[in-house]
């Protein structure tokens, strides 16, 4: 019966967070055609560079072990070459990932703030949310620094314990090594529930960031910490069929011919749930304001809290 409780309340968390889409549309709109571009010109720059790269060292490497040369100075060469190529890699890789956070940086804090405003019935102008977005923007950085470090640190450790069973031939070990790897991911998941409830509150409340934001969202998400899981694994899901309903319409072949544009396409996917779920889980804040009995209200462009009466009702919104 509980279990029945949480899916309503989830239901209902989505409910409202597809109707605060239109709240304020065209902003959300805005923002999400400027993270895609901004994204997949990102992708492709990163892309075909790569792809330049790894292509030459290829061609160095294959003349380095075919070269009939005597000479060791022209194998010193070729090798010196290839490993200048394979250290620009990594920049290349590094360069792709540090940009990569940058630019989501803007679209989440302004689609958190929009998200928190439509929820108290404000709607904003695009000088006013670029304001709001500039005055903050170090809050949420800082806190996925830190949920970046948490998330990386989580993949090595669950890495670690699976890739021994790898090391192993048969198939005993593999099956165990799978089933760990998919418990870790599934767990991950129920993690992350923190992790961006505490870039959400980084947001919308003014000197709450780092471990503080990670702390106050632990605390925040006591009671509808399983909203915030089904809601993970939910549009993992959807991830998930889309993809295999992707592949299975394209073929195999397609997309290993095509694979720049099945990345690409990977990457606009990404953002646009990226958008969807920051908004969900900017309503389940509120929801979880209310529900430890807190009211929420706009002041001036911030927002402040104050206990509930427990006579009165909880509204969907804070008028």
């Amino acid at each position: 019966m509980e279990f029945l409780e949480v899916l309503s309340s989830v239901a209902v968390i989505l409910d409202e967070s597809i109707k605060l889409l239109p709240k304020n549309g065209k902003l959300v709109a805005l923002i999400t055609t400027f993270s895609l571009l901004l994204l997949s010109a990102s992708f492709l720059i990163f892309s075909f560079s790569s792809k330049f790269l790894l292509d030459d060292m290829l061609a160095k490497q294959s003349s380095f072990t075919t070269s009939s040369s005597s000479n060791p100075a022209d194998y010193t060469t070729i090798l010196s070459s290839i490993m200048e190529d394979f250290r620009l890699v990594v920049v290349v890789n590094v360069s792709y990932v540090l940009s990569t956070f940058i630019i989501k940086l803007f679209p989440e804090t302004a689609i958190v703030i929009l998200s928190a405003m439509s929820y108290t019935g404000k709607t904003l102008s695009f000088k006013e949310l670029l304001l709001k977005v500039i005055r903050s923007w170090i809050r949420p950085f800082v806190t996925g620094f830190f949920t970046t470090l948490f998330a990386v640190g989580y993949f090595f450790f669950a890495t670690a314990v699976a890739s021994p069973m790898l090391v192993f031939s048969g198939t005993f070990f593999r099956p165990i090594a799978i089933l760990i790897g998919g418990i870790a991911y599934v767990f991950s998941l129920y993690l992350s529930v923190v992790w961006v409830m505490a870039l959400v509150i980084s947001v919308i409340e003014e000197n709450c960031y780092g471990i503080k934001a990670l702390g106050k969202a632990e605390a925040l998400v006591k009671g509808k910490k399983l909203d915030g899981f089904i809601i993970n694994i939910g549009f993992n899901l959807i991830s998930l069929i889309l993809f295999q309903g992707f592949r299975s319409i394209i073929g195999e072949k397609w997309m290993g011919t095509h694979m720049t544009v099945f990345w690409l396409l990977l990457v606009n996917w990404s953002c646009l749930q990226m958008i969807f779920l920051l908004v969900t889980y900017t309503v389940l804040y509120f929801h979880c304001k209310k529900h430890h009995g807190e009211e929420v209200e706009l002041l001036q462009g911030s927002f402040s809290y104050s206990k509930l009466s427990t006579a009165s009702p909880f509204n969907n919104a804070v008028p």
